[in-house]
């Protein structure tokens, strides 16, 4: 089978409120919605922020939610993709459009591009809708701007490979996606203030301001760190939102 159209969306982070207008007149009208999952036993966080626009339709859209496990084995990954396309093949019967939906941003870190090549074969045209992220969600909450001026800013995903000391050393801004230590990062950095946040735009969101040596580090999926090497002056004191 064929859809005529496939939409990559990007959700936001997590608060339903920062959908753009865009998303959610595609949410609104589409036949299918693929949110994708990182365990079997977990939902998917992206479906959760968009719970209320699907309660919203005068009819269900199917919803697949298929898995796509954080692992870099390959035999793994080749499986659950297989086992992907399978089932919204499957379940996409009678279906002429179907939506990708994703925290954030579908062109930022995101398992998107991966899918549309899975499905390019499957699929007679693409529009991409992107969303905002969660270092701009984080950034607006804590009212300290990422970048001013000709300020260079750098995405970090892992501070543990070998070119983030040269990134991080060259940027006057820093994000730090899921980190996984912030020991580590403050070694290369000094005890700079920084901000972090964890599920930003969900109910249970949390916000901690101060210097790098004041936050716990955090290991949870959802969670970014921003460092500014010379930042304005902002609260110290830590913030639980």
């Amino acid at each position: 089978m064929r859809f005529s159209r496939l939409y990559g969306i990007g959700v936001g982070p997590g608060d339903p409120e920062l959908l753009t207008l865009k998303a959610y007149k595609a949410l609104m009208e589409v036949d299918m919605i693929v949110a994708p999952r990182s365990r079997e036993d977990k939902r998917s966080w992206a479906l959760l922020t968009i719970e209320g626009v699907i309660k919203e339709r005068e009819s269900e859209p199917r919803v697949v939610e298929p898995v796509f496990p954080m692992t870099k084995d390959q035999a793994k990954l080749d499986f659950y993709w297989e086992k992907a396309r399978k089932e919204v093949l499957e379940k996409g019967v009678g279906c002429e459009t179907m939506a990708f939906v994703t925290l954030g941003d579908p062109s930022l870190y995101s398992t998107f591009y991966r899918f549309l090549e899975v499905f390019k074969d499957s699929v007679d045209e693409v529009e991409v809708i992107p969303g905002v992220t969660s270092f701009s969600a984080c950034s607006s909450i804590a009212k300290v701007p990422i970048a001013e001026g000709n300020e260079i800013v750098s995405i970090v995903p892992d501070a543990r490979t070998k070119n983030a000391p040269r990134v991080i050393g060259s940027s006057d801004s820093l994000i730090f996606l899921k980190p996984k230590n912030t020991v580590e990062i403050k070694n290369m950095l000094g005890n700079k203030k920084a901000v972090l946040g964890v599920k930003v735009g969900f109910k249970d969101q949390e916000m901690l301001t101060g210097k790098l040596s004041e936050i716990k580090e955090k290991t949870r999926y959802l969670a970014t760190l921003i460092v500014k090497k010379e930042p304005q002056d902002y609260e110290s004191e830590s913030d639980f939102c």
